[in-house]
C-alpha cells in the first residue's frame, strides 16, 4: 500500500508540474502566434493530449489512420505537453522536408528520458552543426565498401539461424530467434568475434530492458518503473562498451568499433568515446528489435502467400535476386513500418501551404498513415512487387 501511495503521489505531482509548465508555455506561444492558421483537431485528453496513443506501440498506426479519416491529412493536437501538428499527406511531407535544409528551422525532439536512454551525443538528439559533424564521421566508418566486409558474419549467422529453425520440434517464437540472431551479428560486426554465451545473455537481458524503456512513460524518478530500470540497464551496457573500447583503442582493425574509433573529420577531429557509445546505442543496438520486427513481418507475409513466394523464387531464378528482394523488403517496411512516426521541434514558422506551424510547436511526421494513403497507393495493403513484371 505504501508503494502504491508513493506512486500515485508521484504521478499527481508530475502531472501537475508538467501541466502548469505546459499551460504557461502554450499561453505565451498563443499570444505570439495568434494570427497563424492552424489545421482542425482536438486533443483526446486535457493534460496528456494524444501522447498515450502516439507512443503506444499497438496504436501508433491506427491512431494516425483514424485521425486522418476524421480531420484530413493534417491536424492539431498536443503531444508530450506541447502543442503539435501531425502531418500525413505527401504534399505536406514534401514541403516540410524542403525546410529540413534550413539550419534553424527545426530541432531534434525527444522526451528527456529518451534523450538519456539514447545518450546526449546521439545523432537522434543532436541538431545543426553538431549533427552534421557526427553524421560525417559515422558515415566515413560505414561506407558500402567497409560494410561489405561484414558479409561473412551475416552469412554464417543466417545459416545458423536456419539450422536452428529446422531443428525445432514444436512451436517457437520466430521474433525471439531473429532478435538473438541479430544481436549475434551485431556483436560480430562490432568486435569481429563471438562472445561467450553468458556474456551474450547479459547483454541480451540488459538491451531488452533498455528497449522496453524506450516505449515507457517517463517515470524514471520512480525506482521500479520501466524507465528507471531501462536507465540502469543502459549503464550496465555502457560499462561493457567502455571495456570493449579500452581493448580496441590499442588494436584498430576492420571491425565497426575500430572504424568508429579511428574515423577522422576534415579538420582532424575524431569521435570521443562517449560519442561512439551513444551512437552504438542509437544506430546498432536500437536496430536489433526493428530489424527483427521487419524480418518477422517479411517471413509472415511469405508464409501467408504462396503466390508471392513463387513470384520471388522465379525472379531470383531469372537473375533478379537483389532488385526483387530490395523491392520486397521496401514494401514490407511500407506496410509494416517499425518506426511509424518522427518528431521535430519547430524553431521558425513553418509554411505548409494553407497552414503555418508556429515556432515552439512540434511537427509530427505521421509516416504510418502516409505510407498507407489510399490516394497514393491503389491498394495500400498489397505489396507492389505483385504488380511489377
Amino acid at each position: 500500500m505504501a508503494h502504491r501511495r508513493v506512486l500515485w503521489l508521484s504521478l499527481a505531482c508530475w502531472a501537475w508540474w508538467t501541466w502548469t509548465w505546459s499551460f504557461c508555455g502554450i499561453r505565451h506561444r498563443g499570444a505570439a502566434c495568434g494570427n497563424h492558421a492552424l489545421p482542425p483537431g482536438k486533443a483526446k485528453l486535457p493534460i496528456f493530449g494524444d501522447t498515450l496513443e502516439i507512443l503506444n506501440p499497438k496504436k501508433m498506426v491506427t491512431y494516425q489512420t483514424e485521425r486522418r479519416q476524421r480531420w484530413g491529412s493534417l491536424w492539431s493536437t498536443s503531444v508530450l505537453f506541447k502543442k503539435a501538428v501531425v502531418i500525413t499527406g505527401q504534399r505536406e511531407m514534401n514541403l516540410a522536408r524542403k525546410h529540413e535544409s534550413r539550419p534553424r528551422a527545426f530541432e531534434a525532439f525527444f522526451p528527456p528520458h529518451h534523450q538519456r536512454l539514447f545518450g546526449k551525443m546521439s545523432l537522434l538528439v543532436q541538431s545543426g552543426a553538431a549533427h552534421a559533424r557526427l553524421r560525417r564521421l559515422i558515415q566515413s566508418a560505414m561506407t558500402p565498401k567497409k560494410v561489405e566486409k561484414y558479409q561473412a558474419f551475416i552469412d554464417l549467422a543466417v545459416r545458423d539461424f536456419l539450422s536452428s529453425c529446422r531443428s525445432e520440434l514444436g512451436h517457437f517464437s520466430m521474433t525471439k530467434k531473429l532478435q538473438e540472431t541479430t544481436l549475434r551479428i551485431v556483436v560480430q560486426v562490432l568486435l569481429g568475434e563471438d562472445l561467450a554465451e553468458d556474456e551474450l545473455d547479459y547483454l541480451r537481458t540488459n538491451l531488452r530492458i533498455w528497449g522496453i524503456g524506450l516505449l515507457s512513460a517517463p517515470l524514471n524518478f520512480i525506482p521500479w518503473s520501466a524507465a528507471a530500470r531501462a536507465m540502469r540497464a543502459r549503464g550496465n551496457v555502457q560499462k561493457v562498451l567502455e571495456k570493449w573500447i579500452s581493448e580496441r583503442s590499442e588494436k584498430l582493425d576492420d571491425t565497426l568499433l575500430s572504424q568508429l574509433l579511428s574515423a577522422t573529420d576534415e579538420d582532424g577531429s575524431k569521435l570521443s568515446s562517449l560519442e561512439v557509445i551513444d551512437n552504438v546505442f542509437t544506430l546498432v543496438f536500437a536496430g536489433i528489435d526493428t530489424t527483427a520486427s521487419t524480418l518477422s513481418s517479411a517471413l509472415l507475409k511469405l508464409s501467408q502467400s504462396e503466390d508471392l513466394l513463387q513470384l520471388l523464387r522465379e525472379k531470383i531464378a531469372d537473375g533478379e535476386a537483389q532488385r526483387s528482394l530490395e523491392m520486397f523488403l521496401t514494401e514490407i517496411l511500407r506496410t509494416n513500418p517499425p518506426a511509424p512516426f518522427s518528431m521535430r521541434l519547430v524553431r521558425e514558422p513553418l509554411d505548409l501551404g494553407n497552414v503555418t506551424v508556429p515556432s515552439g510547436y512540434l511537427l509530427v511526421y505521421g509516416l504510418g498513415a502516409s505510407l498507407s494513403d489510399a490516394s497514393c497507393y491503389e491498394n495500400p495493403e498489397e505489396l507492389l512487387i505483385r504488380q511489377d513484371e
